[in-house]
């Protein structure tokens, strides 16, 4: 392994490799999305996002948790975030996800 000297706002930087680091994904919604039973207590959801498919294991006591906030709530929005497990064609695959629904504020007309 070779080292590369860089030149970075001025300065000489000596790297020896790239920064390591991994993505994380948040998608907005405000729909119930579509949901499969998996095993071992997750439920599998999926989410159509601008061309893209998401698709991310939950926790199914999560999942009714999700479900009943959606109930008390007449206007609701709900994100789902995890890391980009890989790439699968159109489809986004989450790992390491969670879900959150919160009640989406009425703007005060001025």
């Amino acid at each position: 392994m070779s080292l590369k000297a860089l030149n970075f706002l001025g300065r000489k930087i000596v790297s020896a490799m790239a920064a390591k680091g991994q993505i994380e994904i948040t998608v907005k919604f405000d729909r119930i999305p579509l949901a499969d039973r998996d095993h071992k207590g997750y439920r599998r959801i999926e989410i159509f996002c601008e061309g893209y498919v998401v698709l991310a294991d939950i926790r199914t006591k999560t999942y009714k948790r999700f479900l009943e906030r959606t109930r008390e709530f007449i206007d609701w929005q709900a994100a789902l975030t995890g890391k980009l497990h890989h790439i699968q064609g159109h489809q986004l695959i989450l790992s390491n996800a969670g879900l959150q629904c919160y009640e989406k504020k009425q703007r005060a007309d001025d």
